[in-house]
Formats: C-alpha cells, structure tokens, sequence
C-alpha cells in the first residue's frame, strides 16, 4: 500500500465517522476496505480490493461490505462494461469520470464533468436525489501501436 498521506487519514477517519453516522458497524474488513479505497486510487474489482486487504477476510464479506457501503454512498460504484464491477472511494467533493481501453483496460481518470449541468436541469424539472455515471472507452496510443486495426474498429 503506498505511503499514507494527510489526506487518505483524513479521509479514513471521515469514512468510519460515516458507518457510524450510518448506525453500520465498524468491523475490522471495512476499516481494511476503507483503509484501501482511502490510500489507493481506484476503481477496483472485488477481487482487487480483497487481494490488497492481505487475507484480512473471505472475498464473500468484500461483496457485503461494499453492497453496504455503495447503499450509504460511501463508496461509488463503476460500470466498464466488462462484466465487473469497480469501486472507489467516494469523497462526495471531487466528482470525475474515467476513460477506459478497450484494448489493455487501463483507467485514466477525467477530473472533470460534463454532465454537471444536466442534473441540475433534472433538479429544475423537480427530480430529486439525482445523480449519473459516465465513463468513456477508447483505445489508448500503445494499443494503436500494437494493433493499429483494432483502433479504426472502435
């Protein structure tokens, strides 16, 4: 795990504040969850975030947990459409979208949104609670060097 910073302790504490504000339990797999999601960039699969939690827990409570925690929003949950789920830390201050390889899956993060004026809009139709998810799929430049094909059929 890299080199814990102000702001991923921060952060950790701000989080298990959250399960508590939340009446959840503060169990020792969702601090080692958190701790991960808080230190390290995502997103991550299930599996990934069980496999740096070192044998903390079974990958079944990795599931439960984050099925609880995404139900609070501490965490959010991202759709690369490849069949797996991805979680990251949600800090609710610092929204951004991801574009995704189709070729080697590498994750590049958009720090910005597009999308912002459009849930203000639903809010200005009436709608509550809104939220949206975006993420963009390309070919990144070392794919198309690779296979110069397979970007021209995206």
């Amino acid at each position: 795990m890299p080199h814990s910073t102000p702001q991923a302790k921060a952060n950790l504490k701000a989080a298990l504040q959250a399960l508590r504000d939340h009446h959840a339990r503060v169990t020792a797999p969702r601090r080692a969850i958190l701790r991960v999601l808080t230190h390290e960039h995502g997103p991550f699969t299930v599996e990934e975030v069980h496999q740096r939690m070192k044998g903390v827990s079974d990958v079944v409570t990795v599931y439960r947990s984050l099925a609880a925690m995404e139900e609070i929003r501490l965490v959010r949950r991202c759709d690369f459409g490849d069949g797996s789920y991805r979680y990251e830390f949600n800090t609710g201050e610092h929204h951004h979208h991801h574009i995704i390889c189709r070729g080697c899956r590498s994750v590049k993060t958009l720090d910005f949104c597009v999308a912002d004026g459009l849930e203000r809009m639903a809010r200005q139709f009436g709608y509550a609670d809104v939220s949206h998810a975006l993420e963009i799929f390309g070919i990144c430049e070392k794919c198309q060097q690779k296979a110069p094909a397979a970007a021209k059929a995206g």
